[in-house]
Formats: C-alpha cells, structure tokens, sequence
C-alpha cells in the first residue's frame, strides 16, 4: 500500500498537558481535521495520542509494569475507558467536518508481549480504507501475554501499521516543528536526522508515560528502515502536516539512515 499516510498526532496537540482536567484542544483537531479532509479520499489512517486522558492515569497506577495487585486492575480499567471517551470525541468531531472516519480501539485489536507489539487483527482497518473511511487509533492500554495488561503508546501503534501495510509516509505531528539541536542556550532546528546522531542530542522534554521525543525518534527509525519516510512536524499548522504526508519539503525534521 505505498499510497498510504499514516499521520501520528501527539496528545500534546489535541489535549493540554500542563492542566491536569481532562479537555480536548477542539479547535486545534478541527484545523487539523479541515486540512486533512482536502486528502480525502486518499488512503490515510490516524493515530493520536492519549494525552491528558490517559498519561496521568498510566503514571499513578505504573500501568507499564503491568499486573501487580488489584489496584493497577482498576487503573487498567480506568484508563481504558477514559482513552475510549477520548478517541470517540476525536472521531466525532472528524466526522463532523466532513472526514469520513470510524474509531478502532487498540486495546481490542492488538496483543503485546512484555510491551511489545506481537499480533495485531489488521482486517478493521483494511475494510476502513477499502470504503474510503479513514481508520482513527489511539495510544492505549492494552492485554499483555505476559504481563497480563500494559501501555502501549500511539508512537508504537504508528510505526507498526506504516511497517506492516507499507506506508509511503509516516508523519509525527508534535507542538514543536521538529528535533532541535540546542548551542549556547539556542536551538536551531535539524532538517535531516540521521540513525546514530540522534543518540548525541540532549532533549530537553520531560518526558511521559511513553517515552518523549527520544522514544519517539528511536521507534520511528523502526518505519524508515521498512522504506517509509519519516518526518517530525507542528501539528499546529495543519497545512505542514498534510505537505509533509504528501511527501513534500516542509519545515520539521525528517529522519535518515
């Protein structure tokens, strides 16, 4: 499927990490959705991010650890259902402008083994793209062979469908335009990326339940491996985001081998 896009949209773009109430950016999405709606209808899926919905909660009951008493069984539960609102708001509002999409909850359609992916049932979202409705994931909770259950983040999830359907492009829509490289208190942004240099950068996220940038960056070389090309974009600029799932030169970083 090399016409494919597969756009991951950070929590940190449709949700407020800074304030702990959980609440969708919905004009953000509504840009992106109304930008992404002139693709149509050119094979795309999304995945987006848990964000406020679900990082808190995987922090307080250290859901990546998986079962350990019944507690981390009520945060699995909590968080899963919370990620559920989240990934309904989503589509609805998609829906509502005019991209035709229908949710899939990853937790249902991928098993993990000790947090990494080992099976994942492709045949909802192929029948979504055969009808030209666009497949709309999300990071997740999800049933672990091992460790009974744990997280598994959007980064996972968008790298491994651009793998296994062979995506033409991957994009990573973050709030920032890319990776930076940061000199004497300044930053300047790094247009190409490339395997090995990446390890020498010092990023200042802080982090979350899944990782930050240098998780994301070190997944993400996953899909350039596989042939699909990789970029780091603003998603709040939604025209970069579609220029960059078309494959066409846009400000953000793109990785290399």
């Amino acid at each position: 499927m090399r016409t494919l896009m597969v756009l991951k949209i950070g929590g940190s773009v449709i949700t407020d990490k800074s304030k702990k109430t959980r609440e969708i950016r919905e004009e953000k999405l509504r840009a992106i959705g109304e930008s992404l709606k002139t693709l149509w209808p050119k094979p795309l899926i999304i995945v987006h991010g848990a964000g406020t919905y679900g990082h808190p909660l995987a922090k307080e009951y250290n859901l990546n650890m998986g079962y350990r008493d019944p507690s981390s069984l009520e945060g699995f539960v909590k968080t899963s259902s919370s990620v559920r609102q989240l990934n309904s708001k989503v589509v609805e509002i998609l829906n509502e402008i005019g991209l035709p999409c229908i949710g899939i909850p990853a937790g249902i359609v991928f098993r993990t083994r000790r947090g990494i992916i080992e099976s994942v049932d492709l045949d909802p979202f192929l029948a979504s793209l055969d009808i030209g409705v666009t497949p709309v994931t999300c990071g997740d909770v999800t049933f672990d062979r091992t460790l009974k259950f744990t997280v598994l983040s959007g980064d996972s999830i968008a790298v491994y469908l651009a793998r296994k359907l062979s995506a033409k492009t991957l994009v990573f829509a973050t709030d920032v335009d890319g990776v930076y490289n940061y000199r004497d208190n300044e930053r300047q942004i790094i247009k190409e990326l490339k395997r090995g240099a990446h390890l020498r950068i010092h990023y200042r996220d802080i982090g979350d339940a899944t990782g930050g940038m240098a998780n994301k960056i070190e997944e993400a070389y996953n899909a350039v491996e596989a042939g699909v090309e990789v970029s780091i974009v603003n998603g709040l600029y939604p025209e970069r985001v579609v220029e960059a799932l078309l494959g066409r030169p846009v400000l953000g970083t793109r990785l290399i081998i």
